[in-house]
């Protein structure tokens, strides 16, 4: 069913596209062309107006900028600005904002004001676009908005959460303290000296299990990382955390497998396992976590390793990430005996991670598969 929904999600959107070409009244074509638009012009305010908002007055808002991410897909440029991670994507579909709840005088009333104006705006829009006659687009912004409402109102950090929840339940969104908020931020530029520096001063509220866990698997602890993981999995109730969970968890055993600290047999036990905990459609993983590259490798699925080593390229947020998926298709690559492709990915994570513990790892292996290769004599 999952592959099923975008589908039709496409004819759906195609339906008025169609009906428009094949009508014989030109008219017709016209009007329809244009409420079409409207109505996408409508659905996509809300989300560029809240985008804007916590762009331009997020510190106001109570929230602390940790990414700025312009568009979707591969990312081809970013750079650390005032200590916010800007990223360039591909497609320049969207603006998207990560963040803290910063802790200052009164941040959760100027959270829950915030999200009153993300909705008072885009509200007088519909009506002004209604009462102008442009109706189409007056429904796209209603509808755009009511799903913002309804899609984050599980989420205590959600939009719909901090407009209809919060004021009832303030206790429902925790602050970051201040080693918080730089470690959340130095794990996603991949920087676990900044982060060591700061993690004995993490509170509670922080999450410092999983900063920890995450640290030691940056630094090649990697029971340590795994066992913190664990710990983390029968704790941790928030679902977007358990995804982080799961990818230090699957990252470890890889570690622990590739260096030796657990012979091949039991590090692929356990990877099965850690990987079935994943909750999703398996082309929806397949580009979102790492170890699933190492997995079809050790598998002896090697082209398989080395065509999902290509596809998550440049896709993940956090550096940490992208640098494993960098370092996970240098391994696929080497194992398929193309070391000069191999070196050239495990350059990239260098440089997208340079104090991350496995690239001197997958040196080392690199090393030994160009030895076993075959001499060629000329």
């Amino acid at each position: 069913m999952k592959r099923v929904l975008p589908f039709l999600g496409w004819l759906i959107a195609l339906a008025p596209l169609v009906l428009m070409l094949t009508t014989e009244d030109s008219s017709a074509q016209v009007r329809m062309l244009r409420q079409m638009a409207a109505f996408l012009l409508g659905f996509a305010l809300p989300r560029v107006t809240s985008e804007l908002w916590i762009l331009l007055t997020g510190r106001w808002g109570g929230k602390r900028k940790l990414s700025v991410m312009i568009g979707t897909g591969r990312v081809v440029a970013e750079a650390v600005i005032g200590g916010v991670l800007f990223q360039l994507r591909a497609l320049p579909t969207a603006v998207l904002i990560h963040w803290t709840v910063a802790r200052g005088r009164l941040v959760r009333l100027r959270l829950w004001l915030s999200a009153v104006l993300l909705t008072a705006g885009p509200a007088a829009l519909a009506w002004w676009f209604w009462t102008s006659g442009w109706s189409f687009a007056a429904w796209g912004t209603v509808l755009a908005l009511l799903l913002r409402i309804v899609r984050g109102f599980r989420d205590p950090y959600g939009f719909g959460s901090q407009l209809l929840r919060l004021p009832f339940r303030p206790s429902s969104v925790e602050t970051a303290s201040e080693a918080g908020h730089l470690a959340t931020a130095g794990l996603l530029q991949g920087r676990f000296s900044a982060v060591a520096a700061v993690v004995d001063r993490m509170e509670p509220a922080d999450n410092p299990g999983i900063t920890r866990a995450k640290l030691a698997l940056g630094e090649g602890r990697y029971a340590e990382a795994e066992e913190r993981a664990r710990t983390e999995l029968a704790e941790q109730q928030h679902p977007g955390l358990l995804v982080e969970v799961g990818l230090v968890m699957t990252g470890a055993i890889v570690g622990a497998g590739d260096s030796g600290a657990l012979d091949r047999t039991t590090a692929l036990s356990r990877l099965l396992g850690a990987v079935g905990l994943f909750d999703g459609d398996p082309a929806t993983l397949g580009v979102s976590v790492p170890a699933l590259i190492d997995l079809a490798r050790w598998e002896g699925r090697t082209d398989e390793a080395v065509a999902l080593g290509f596809t998550q390229r440049g896709l993940h947020r956090s550096l940490i990430w992208r640098a494993e998926s960098s370092c996970a298709l240098a391994a696929a690559l080497g194992a398929a005996g193309r070391i000069d492709e191999a070196r050239e990915a495990l350059a990239r994570a260098r440089k997208e991670c340079p104090e991350l513990a496995r690239i001197a790892l997958v040196e080392r292996q690199l090393a030994d598969w160009a030895a076993a290769l075959p001499v060629e004599v000329r």
